[in-house]
Formats: structure tokens, C-alpha cells, sequence
């Protein structure tokens, strides 16, 4: 009668070391699970409203951003949104180039030297590496102004295209067409397919249809 009595203690510790251990497990699996998570998780690192940063070469105004509201994340991407102006300057500061938006995500590229990055609140030395308008954008390209859909702004290139519909009217005439390229840099508008507009010929120096 005693040895069953303890048979079955034995047989109720071992039961219970089994539940036991098999709660830790699943306990430390959970916590590592949830730390991995924690680790891969994109996490904002700063909200801004009414943000304006600018970006300088050799000490001179190059580009400047602004509007209602820039997040920064931690995989080094960024979301703005209300009433967004971006803005290209000539050695004179003189604004180039003009585009307006509402909603723009993109990329940004970290800088060592603080003299040539965007002043960024929080004393973040950065400035934007690449940029998408996924709504509609107005746009003035040193007078030639305006609408397309879907910009792409590429700051390391100098570029900024569409492969979208898009509608100008300026020195080259009113024109419209499907996707087009503009070289910052070189200031050259280039107009991919499906032209359309009247055009100026003695205005089309700097301008390609591709």
C-alpha cells in the first residue's frame, strides 16, 4: 500500500516537472518572439509639424522642403504630408524649380559632414536621398508650369519624372503627355510618348521628346 502511495508522488512529480517545463518554453519562446519583433519593427523616431529643412552644397542653398508634417522612421525613411513645397535653388537662390503636393514617403541618406546636409530638427545631419509624390503634384519647372501624377525624385541622379499623364503650359506652348523626365542639373525637360499641345519652335531648345 505504501510503495503504490509512492508510485503515484512519483508518477504526480514527474507530471508536474513536464507541465512545468514545458510552460517555461513556451514562456521564453514568447519573449524571444516578442523581442525579435521589437527588433524588426519599423519604428518612427520623430513626428514634425510644420517642418522646413533645407539641404546645402559648398555652403550655398540647393534644395529646400517644407510643409505640415515630416515622420521619421527608424529603417531611415520618411513620410510627410499637408501642403508640401519642394523646392531647387540656382547660385543666386533663386527657386528653379517648384512642386507642391500633399503626400510624399521617401528615403534618407545620412551625412558625416554637417556643412552639406539638411538641417533637420533634432540635430539629425540628413538630407533626403529619394522621394515619391503618389498624389496628384503641381509643378514649375522655371516656368514651365504644371500638373502630373506620381513623381519620382531622385536627389543623388539630380532627376524628377513621371511615367504618368502629365499637362504644361509655358515657353515651349501647352503640351500633354505620358511620363516625362527632367534633369535638374541640366535643365533639360524631356517628354517621353503620346504628345499631344501646340507647340513653340524657337522655345524647344531645351526640350526632347523621346
Amino acid at each position: 500500500m505504501l510503495g503504490r502511495l509512492y508510485a503515484i508522488i512519483f508518477i504526480s512529480t514527474i507530471i508536474f516537472s513536464l507541465w512545468y517545463q514545458k510552460k517555461y518554453l513556451e514562456l521564453s519562446a514568447n519573449e524571444l518572439n516578442s523581442q525579435l519583433n521589437f527588433e524588426n519593427n519599423i519604428l518612427p523616431t520623430s513626428t514634425i509639424k510644420n517642418f522646413n529643412t533645407n539641404s546645402y552644397q559648398d555652403g550655398k542653398l540647393k534644395y529646400s522642403f517644407s510643409g505640415d508634417k515630416i515622420t521619421y522612421y527608424t529603417d531611415n525613411h520618411f513620410e510627410a504630408e499637408g501642403h508640401l513645397t519642394y523646392q531647387a535653388y540656382d547660385e543666386n537662390k533663386k527657386a528653379t524649380i517648384t512642386i507642391k503636393t500633399q503626400k510624399a514617403f521617401g528615403q534618407i541618406a545620412n551625412e558625416g559632414d554637417p556643412s552639406n546636409s539638411s538641417q533637420f530638427p533634432l540635430g539629425a545631419h540628413s538630407k533626403i536621398q529619394s522621394a515619391v509624390l503618389p498624389d496628384d503634384v503641381l509643378f514649375d519647372f522655371e516656368g514651365n508650369q504644371g500638373q502630373a501624377e506620381h513623381v519620382f525624385i531622385d536627389m543623388e541622379k539630380e532627376m524628377i519624372h513621371s511615367s504618368k499623364n502629365f499637362i504644361s503650359e509655358g515657353p515651349q506652348g501647352k503640351i500633354r503627355g505620358k511620363g516625362f523626365y527632367y534633369s535638374i542639373k541640366n535643365e533639360e525637360f524631356k517628354i517621353k510618348s503620346h504628345v499631344d499641345g501646340n507647340f513653340k519652335v524657337n522655345h524647344l531648345n531645351k526640350s526632347h521628346n523621346e
